[in-house]
């Protein structure tokens, strides 16, 4: 693959993820915005912030911490009351083991919660004890949750959906790379909104293989409002890194179209962003993507999210410099 040159300077554009990753078939940025790293550490405590951990992670497997940490709870303080004796508990009438277990896990749930509903009651100091440590355990436990769940539920949080695929299709007398993508959620607008795109090659230097950022232009790359879909064109002029390129020229240079979006968002007053990537086998040559607008009864214009991945074939116009070759 040649270098891309604009004007007699070689054009750079360094992201971040620095020149020296040239593994094929891998991605910087997965579809969901995450970053494709794994990082190696000297000490995995020092470099781990569980705050941030516990506020980031998805809702399922939060649900899962918080559902565990109060069956473990209430199991391990059931295992104390059980070793100090259910005898010591008054309103236990539990003769088997299992019973009498199950009586300290009840207890210890009621506790554990602040309840208290007064079936079962701590018996002697050591039990009371016992259960003065839970009480504690549980207020500032429950306490932690609770400001997780305003943390989560506060967060700002940007939800764009992004076309499946990224298509080079026809744009008025040439080409143009093009992805189209909404803002999810219904009810946050989001203003002035910004999207900055770059690709990703690895380009052969001095024998050797070399993984090159460079920015790609967008032809409107600032909205002041964001209520319906946005389709983001590259177009691919003598000046645009992707001029002359094919598709197989694209695997070749294990291509990597990476975005930026940022906006802001009116709901929680705060600047929020959202990444996404296409990888080269999932940008389609000859395509144009169809409208996704229509008109109800009364005149409103009614977008259809369901079709912003939907695309039909497209001829592709023959370049310039081809044209001029076959006219000679």
């Amino acid at each position: 693959m040649k270098h891309r040159r604009r004007g007699d300077k070689e054009e750079t554009n360094e992201l971040g993820f620095g020149s020296k990753v040239t593994d094929r078939n891998s991605r910087f940025i997965h579809p969901d915005g995450s970053f494709n790293v794994r990082r190696k550490e000297t000490s995995l405590w020092d470099s781990t912030s569980i705050y941030h951990h516990l506020i980031t992670m998805p809702w399922r497997r939060f649900n899962l911490i918080v559902l565990g940490y109060f069956l473990g709870m209430n199991a391990l303080f059931a295992s104390f009351y059980y070793l100090i004796g259910l005898e010591n508990m008054a309103g236990s009438k539990s003769v088997s083991a299992m019973g009498k277990f199950f009586d300290g896990f009840y207890f210890s749930a009621q506790t554990l919660t602040t309840v208290g509903y007064g079936g079962l009651y701590p018996g002697s100091h050591l039990m009371n004890a016992v259960a003065s440590i839970e009480a504690l355990i549980g207020v500032l436990g429950f306490a932690l949750i609770t400001g997780l769940l305003y943390g989560r539920f506060s967060r700002p949080t940007a939800k764009i959906i992004y076309s499946k695929n990224a298509i080079i299709a026809p744009f008025r007398d040439g080409t143009a790379l093009q992805f189209r993508l909404a803002n999810q959620i219904r009810n946050s607008q989001l203003i002035d909104v910004e999207c900055r795109l770059s690709v990703s090659f690895l380009e052969l230097e001095k024998g050797t293989k070399v993984r090159r950022f460079r920015p790609l232009e967008l032809e409107i790359k600032n909205i002041n409002f964001f209520p319906m879909t946005w389709t983001l064109n590259h177009i691919i002029t003598q000046d645009s890194p992707l001029f002359g390129m094919t598709a197989t020229d694209l695997e070749e240079a294990d291509a990597e179209f990476m975005i930026l979006l940022t906006g802001f968002d009116d709901t929680f007053s705060q600047t929020v962003n959202s990444r996404s990537s296409y990888k080269y086998f999932e940008t389609i040559y000859g395509a144009k993507f169809r409208s996704v607008f229509s008109f109800d009864e009364q005149g409103r214009t009614v977008q259809d999210l369901n079709l912003i991945s939907v695309y039909d074939p497209a001829e592709l116009p023959i370049p310039k410099t081809e044209k001029e070759s076959v006219v000679s």
